[in-house]
């Protein structure tokens, strides 16, 4: 008898403790990034009807769910070039995304071509920094609150403030990248007061994020892109996680979070990233509209023109990249920025579908003329000296080619030392012609 008083007692004492009246609800969260028109499904990659198939599965067995993207949707395959990226966000709402970020891709385009992007998703694109420089914004919102489950949520969109040299110069004037820090600082703590949880779409790559959760009090999660890194496990900065999910769809993000709706904490956490191949059969729906948009341009790209019994990296196909726009030129040599490159080739046949993934992007060969001490300034414009910086004479003028996007870069710098002439050629065609002929055989590109 007395025990049972005792346990009775202990009982109602737990029951008017403070920690049992915390209302702590669940939310999962399935996270995306730098996705770059990659809706079908490949053998490395999800696809968008398998990510969708996880977000419906995932919504019916939770009760609050979701679904966060974190920017450069576009740019990357036929579909998404051949139809200036308004297919993959009619796509990437059929899987049902909640809100996502604009990444520096989204200009691909042209920055008015944004305004149809968002009509297009149907879910809100954040970015708190990227305006016009009249001060609009050029996304939907630079925040949004959501409630989910019961659970105040404030997302906030960042975009690099390094987006201006990493976008063509066409149809992207008149635009400012404001310092992400100051912005972000300054809507954490307008938002923390109102939400029981604070996150950050981030298109600012894993490093820069690491530094922003160090730098900046009450953010829960930072869900990163841009830098394509598959952050796993998740990294844990002050109180702060961040996550992300390589690129592609390679990975899927998935986050498992307990909140605590009455003291507005997070209590639990527990994040991993799911392989594609882990991912559930694809959703009918989207696989059927993905197949639709993929129907318009298989005549054009999905053609034999070479076979190869090797893969080729992307920093092999560098030098065989310039190797063939010199050659197409007659330029003194080639140059071409790795970043981009933006798909490998593999063993077996080449059609030209690899290479409009290759080069997704439109640019044409561009030769330019200038002086030794102002080319290497161009080699130099990824951080890293290129490997031809040793030839180089100050003093003596070379020929180099290119493409229109790293003309454009190099001449917007230093406009008066530079001689431009661009071929009207578009480097996926010279590139397509030439492997046709000779393959890969860089022997060929270098006559």
């Amino acid at each position: 008898m007395h025990n049972a008083i005792k346990l009775i007692g202990l009982a109602i004492w737990a029951l008017l403790t403070p920690s049992a009246w915390a209302d702590t609800r669940s939310l999962i969260i399935i996270h995306t990034n730098d996705l770059h028109g990659h809706m079908q499904q490949t053998a490395e990659f999800a696809g968008a009807a398998r990510i969708a198939a996880l977000v419906d599965q995932t919504r019916q067995q939770q009760p609050g769910v979701l679904v966060l993207d974190a920017g450069d949707s576009i740019s990357g395959t036929p579909v998404s070039t051949l139809f200036k990226g308004v297919p993959i966000f009619a796509i990437l709402n059929r899987v049902g995304y909640n809100a996502g970020a604009l990444g520096n891709h989204e200009f691909d385009h042209g920055s008015r071509q944004i305004a149809l992007f968002r009509e297009t998703a149907g879910y809100p694109l954040l970015s708190a920094n990227a305006r016009t420089t009249d001060g609009a914004l050029l996304a939907d919102e630079a925040s949004l609150i959501m409630q989910v489950n019961g659970i105040r949520i404030a997302v906030i969109g960042l975009i690099t403030a390094e987006t201006p040299d990493l976008i063509t110069p066409v149809g992207n004037s008149n635009l400012a990248f404001d310092s992400p820090e100051a912005i972000l600082r300054t809507q954490v703590e307008d938002l923390d007061p109102l939400v029981d949880l604070v996150l950050v779409l981030s298109h600012l790559g894993h490093e820069e994020e690491q530094r922003l959760a160090a730098a900046i009090d009450n953010i829960d999660i930072i869900i990163g892109g841009h830098s394509h890194t598959a952050v796993a496990p998740p990294v844990k900065i002050n109180d702060t996680y961040v996550v992300q999910a390589g690129f592609y769809g390679a990975y899927v993000g998935y986050l498992e979070l307990g909140v605590d709706t009455e003291n507005h904490k997070l209590t639990s956490f527990n994040g991993k990233l799911i392989a594609a191949e882990e991912l559930p059969p694809p959703d009918a729906f989207v696989a059927d509209m993905v197949a639709t948009w993929e129907q318009a341009v298989e005549t054009i790209v999905d053609v034999d023109i070479s076979r190869v019994d090797r893969d080729y990296s992307r920093a092999d196909l560098q030098p065989i990249i310039e190797a063939i726009l010199a050659r197409h030129t007659g330029a003194d040599f080639g140059f071409y920025n790795s970043g981009g490159i933006r798909d490998r080739i593999r063993r077996g046949s080449i059609t030209i579908r690899d290479i409009w993934s290759i080069e997704p992007f439109g640019n044409s060969v561009v030769t330019v003329t200038a002086r030794g001490s102002d080319i290497k300034k161009m080699l130099s414009m990824e951080g890293e000296p290129h490997w031809r910086l040793p030839e180089l004479a100050d003093n003596m003028t070379y020929r180099v080619a290119t493409n229109s996007f790293v003309a454009a870069q190099a001449s917007k710098k230093a406009p008066t030392h530079f001689t431009v002439k661009d071929s009207q050629r578009l480097v996926r065609d010279v590139l397509v012609e030439y492997i046709e002929t000779y393959g890969l055989r860089i022997d060929q590109a270098s006559r």
